[in-house]
């Protein structure tokens, strides 16, 4: 079979387009082997290839090489598709460059398998007539078709309806947001070769009809007899200023109750929640991450971004009710009544609840295990997901051998190795155990694809979160320990919730080495990722710019800095705070003498003795011995003067530092952030203080913003060309100008609350009309106070403040009943523009006063700023009863949702 490929494009001098396709033929998607073009005129590229004519279904894209062959442009994706239904001899592909849409979240699987699905047509091959035809064939994305419509091509010939919109060709759906129409030429009725045509969309019974926001379309067919069959290919239905809008909710899954459930919401209650999201007219079910943490056993593993895989699911969300029964009938119903003193508790026991789950599926294994790992399904997943399933078995048998000890006390399995582990886990003592945790995985994949399935059935997208680090005891910095920089620990500069600034424990990422495979550790994770979700939100999308980097050594996220960044020497900060006197006094902890007696009245000289602190000359400051927290942290109690109230307040003055050393370059020096709110800023003069003042906005908020930008693109364009999730960024914080510049261009939805202006605001918060249509609105995330917590710790001043600003002709008053409030906060922020209002389950119960059925305090998930959290919130509902007993409250949220056209 021939088909010609056919594209207009004005390339540059010296310039060659080529093509890249799935196809032995167009080189199996290797851009060496590649299919070069031949120049017809300024614009337009054409080249023949002989396909295998037993091929149905092929792919490819357009890519432009220079002379070298190197690579300088891509088309958008790989969506350029021929789907042959017909035994062709002759092919010709009218095709249209992509590029990234104006409306690219609709591209998303998203919106074509979820929000906008339809059924795809199976693809039969039909015969051929022996009667000599001309087909033309008609494909185009259009990916915002509603659920009960059609997509229609209506055009200028006979076959097209001429124009009769009741005689349009009805589109078939070819999946991912494409359809295909073909019809037969009868070109003697043709007045000419020119063909016109336009698409719309309608009901079935061709009611509302929204046509494409462009002029009518034409084309100019090729002489008579030249092909068998001419696809017009790669267009876009042009949606103008069509923007359709969404609701959801948003909960940790440990967080959901059921009346059955082990004491933590699992994969079970999932599939409550996806009927309640339903049966409120929500239309996105977000969840917290839901990989495994386990490491200590303990509250620790209740943090739910330290993961220890990025793959392996955690085995508390399994649904045990889904599973066979134990053999042992009085076995399992001891362990249902212990589950239900779990179930009663108003917050989750975490370590009681995984102790419990642990106890009974290492039993349920014993009895099931061997014939369910008999089964192909079974031994297809352990095939197909061996490269991340293998080390992971591996680390949590050498996890549980090793009780306590980091995997680098491994001995020789401190460093993994293929054979080695291998061995290990085909030996005869371990291979049982071994077998335990493939077991587990499998289970909790099958429940979780179900349960994703049964969300899109019922039109709810469930929506995933990606944490920004991974656990420094992890299978990640196990098995690649080159991709993490494992001295260092992620974090985050202080904000209004954390003053300190926040010290997350994650390695960093070694960016450089992750660039030399084009980043495969990413676009692998986001591909498993996608088996479960169809969108997903970055944690910490500011990470991808810069992380904020906190050496081990300290504790406070105070101590750390950008990367990457652009330090400066100690010589530029010596010729500039010269007044100081010498380096020493910009790059270690400094206290004055008033401060130091004051918090060591009695003690100043024994310090002095012992070396802790030590004067420096010609000035009344004294300076610390070591700048690292940990140094005074491991010292002998013996050696301090004064024990452990001495320590504290050691390792606290070493904040009281000006200059941070760049861990990348050493002997250079980022300024340390926050440095005015230290007791060493308030000592210098007013000078020294309005020098400092200046260089620090400068370096913080202007010098880095073309390097953060130049970041940021590198490392997320791969990844999102990688993937048909719709990516969702939350972008809070510390925010450089580059962010909303990138965000924008790339079209990833960012994270809007009215409380947090990512721009200075006359009143402090954001106005609900200014906030953009690409983006998530909600009331609160899991790190702040939720909606009712919020209101009860305003001021009357403030509440008065509000309600005038925000909610001005709501007749409302400081003082009047809360759940009126909530819901007319609520309110504005459905009928604010954006894409998304997703909303914490509990914001959306502060609209009925029968559910505040906690205190204010206890819906807060977590305390950034407490790095001891135990994360144990639970609603205080059970799913059957917000959709039984508390139905009209699901109802009313419906009704908001109509009125707010986000139903």
């Amino acid at each position: 079979m021939e088909v010609t490929f056919s594209i207009k494009y004005k390339a540059n001098w010296g310039h060659k387009l080529c093509i890249s396709g799935s196809t032995t033929e167009l080189g199996s998607w290797d851009e060496d082997k590649a299919i070069e073009l031949q120049a017809e005129g300024e614009e337009l590229w054409t080249g023949r290839v002989l396909v295998d004519g037993r091929r149905k279904d092929l792919s490819y894209y357009y890519l432009v090489k220079d002379q070298s062959g190197q690579v300088l442009r891509r088309e958008w994706k790989r969506m350029h598709r021929l789907q042959i239904k017909e035994p062709f001899r002759t092919i010709h592909m009218d095709d249209h460059w992509i590029n990234r849409p104006p409306n690219s979240p609709f591209y998303s699987s998203a919106f074509y398998d979820v929000l906008f699905r339809h059924e795809e047509e199976s693809s039969t091959i039909v015969k051929r007539s022996l009667e000599v035809s001309e087909k033309l064939i008609f494909q185009i994305y259009a990916p915002t078709v509603p659920r009960g419509h059609q997509l229609y091509l209506s055009g200028s010939t006979a076959q097209l309806g001429g124009w009769d919109i009741h005689k349009a060709v009805q589109m078939s759906y070819l999946g991912k947001g494409e359809w295909y129409a073909s019809i037969v030429l009868d070109r003697a009725a043709l007045p000419s070769r020119d063909v016109w045509f336009k698409f719309f969309m309608a009901e079935d019974a061709r009611g509302h009809i929204r046509w494409e926001a462009r002029d009518n379309r034409q084309f100019t067919l090729p002489s008579h007899g030249c092909y068998d069959a001419i696809y017009l290919s790669g267009m876009s239905f042009e949606e103008g200023d069509y923007r359709p809008h969404f609701s959801g909710s948003v909960a940790p899954l440990f967080s959901l109750r059921g009346r059955s459930d082990w004491g933590v919401g699992d994969f079970g209650t999932l599939r409550l929640a996806i009927d309640w999201a339903a049966g409120a007219k929500q239309h996105v079910l977000q969840l917290l991450p839901i990989n495994d943490t386990t490491y200590y056993r303990d509250w620790r593993d209740s943090y739910p971004y330290n993961a220890i895989s990025v793959d392996a699911l955690h085995p508390i969300y399994l649904d045990i009710s889904a599973l066979a029964p134990l053999k042992d009938r009085e076995l399992q119903r001891h362990f249902e009544e212990r589950a239900a003193q779990l179930r009663m508790s108003p917050t989750l026991l975490y370590p009681e609840v995984m102790a419990l789950k642990e106890e009974y599926l290492r039993l349920h294994y014993e009895d099931h295990g061997a014939m369910l790992m008999r089964k192909k399904p079974f031994r297809d997943f352990v095939l197909q997901h061996a490269e991340w399933l293998v080390p992971y078995t591996a680390f949590c048998l050498l996890r549980d051998l090793n009780e306590g000890q980091a995997h680098e006390q491994w001995g020789q399995y401190a460093c993994y190795n293929r054979i080695a582990i291998a061995q290990l886990l085909d030996s005869d003592e371990h291979r049982r155990r071994a077998g335990y945790y493939k077991y587990l995985q499998y289970l909790l994949s099958e429940q979780l694809l179900q349960a994703r399935a049964y969300a899109e059935d019922r039109g709810v997208l469930l929506k995933g979160d990606i944490p920004i680090g991974v656990a420094p005891q992890s299978v990640e910095t196990w098995v690649h320990p080159e991709l993490f920089h494992l001295g260092r620990s992620a974090g985050a500069p202080p904000d209004d919730f954390a003053e300190d600034g926040q010290n997350w424990g994650f390695p960093t990422y070694n960016w450089e080495v992750m660039y030399r495979d084009n980043m495969l550790w990413w676009r692998r994770r986001f591909e498993r990722m996608s088996a479960y979700f169809k969108s997903f939100r970055i944690d910490h999308i500011l990470g991808f710019f810069r992380i904020w980097e906190i050496p081990r050594t300290q504790y406070s996220g105070l101590l750390g800095h950008f990367t990457p960044a652009y330090p400066l020497c100690g010589n530029f900060w010596v010729k500039q705070f010269a007044l100081l006197g010498s380096l020493e006094a910009l790059i270690y902890p400094c206290v004055h003498a008033e401060d130091l007696q004051e918090l060591f009245p009695r003690r100043v000289k024994e310090l002095v003795a012992s070396g802790l602190v030590i004067p420096i000359e010609r000035s009344k400051f004294y300076r610390l011995s070591y700048t690292q927290q940990s140094a005074y942290a491991s010292l002998p109690v013996e050696r301090i003067p004064g024990g452990e109230t001495t320590r504290a307040l050691l390792i606290e003055l070493c904040k009281e530092i000006a200059l941070v050393e760049d861990m990348n370059q050493p002997g250079s020096y980022h300024p340390r952030i926050a440095f005015d709110k230290t007791k060493l800023y308030k000592r210098w003069s007013l000078e020294a203080r309005r020098l400092w003042d200046k260089i620090n906005h400068h370096y913080y908020y202007e010098v880095h913003n073309e390097l953060w930008k130049r970041t940021a693109t590198q490392r997320l364009i791969p990844l999102l060309e990688s993937t048909d999730m719709l990516v969702c960024a939350e972008d809070l914080g510390m925010i450089p100008a580059s962010v909303p510049e990138v965000l924008d261009e790339l079209q990833i939805l960012t994270l809007d609350l009215e409380r947090m202006p990512k721009t200075p605001t006359a009143t402090g918060l954001v106005p609900m009309h200014s906030i953009p249509y690409l983006s998530i609105c909600t009331t609160s995330t899991h790190d702040m106070a939720p909606l009712r917590l919020c209101w009860t710790q305003l001021s009357r001043e403030q509440r008065e403040h509000y309600l005038a600003n925000q909610l001005p002709h709501s007749g409302l008053w400081a003082e009047a009943p809360v759940a009126e409030v909530m819901e007319r906060i609520v309110r504005a922020h459905l009928s604010s523009p954006a894409m998304f209002v997703v909303l914490p389950i509990a914001d959306w119960m502060a609209i009925d006063s029968r559910l505040h059925l906690l205190a204010p305090e206890d819906e807060q998930i977590n305390h950034p700023e407490d790095p001891h959290q135990k994360w144990a919130y639970r609603l205080p509902v059970c799913l059957e009863d917000m959709m039984d007993r508390h139905a009209d409250w699901s109802s009313r949220i419906a009704q908001m949702l109509c009125d707010t056209h986000r139903d």
